[in-house]
């Protein structure tokens, strides 16, 4: 009988201990995709003739990418938009005297990671008259 209550008491143990380890593994992983860049200011919509706007990512190490004519950045040494490394990450939104406003597109990409999604700020003059 002493033995049967051992081997109950032993089981949760182990059962403890294999979802433990399993939840190192999944948890310690490395990512496969790039942070999501963030704006700040996110938007403007108010009298101004330009934006000065922080572009950053969570990911170490990343570049970005930006656009400001409509088109979508992409990644990598060759893609598409004005590269800057992540630490500087700021980029100065003017309106000129066409277009009343301003779509900025941005991207981060990294060696061996997939490109992130692109993130966009919508910054648009509207006149104080």
């Amino acid at each position: 009988m002493e033995k049967i209550g051992l081997l109950f008491a032993a089981v949760p143990a182990i059962i403890a201990m294999t979802i433990s380890q399993g939840c190192v593994g999944t948890a310690g992983t490395a990512p496969t995709q790039c942070a999501k860049p963030t704006l700040t200011p996110s938007n403007a919509s108010n009298a101004i003739t330009f934006a000065t706007v922080k572009i950053a990512t969570a990911t170490p190490g990343a570049y970005l990418r930006y656009t400001l004519d409509g088109s979508t950045p992409t990644g990598g040494p060759s893609g598409n938009g004005t590269e800057i490394t992540a630490s500087s990450g700021t980029v100065s939104v003017e309106f000129g005297v066409g277009p009343r406003g301003t779509t900025l597109e941005a991207i981060a990409y990294k060696e061996g990671l997939t490109d992130s999604p692109v993130t966009v700020g919508n910054y648009v003059y509207q006149s104080p008259y």
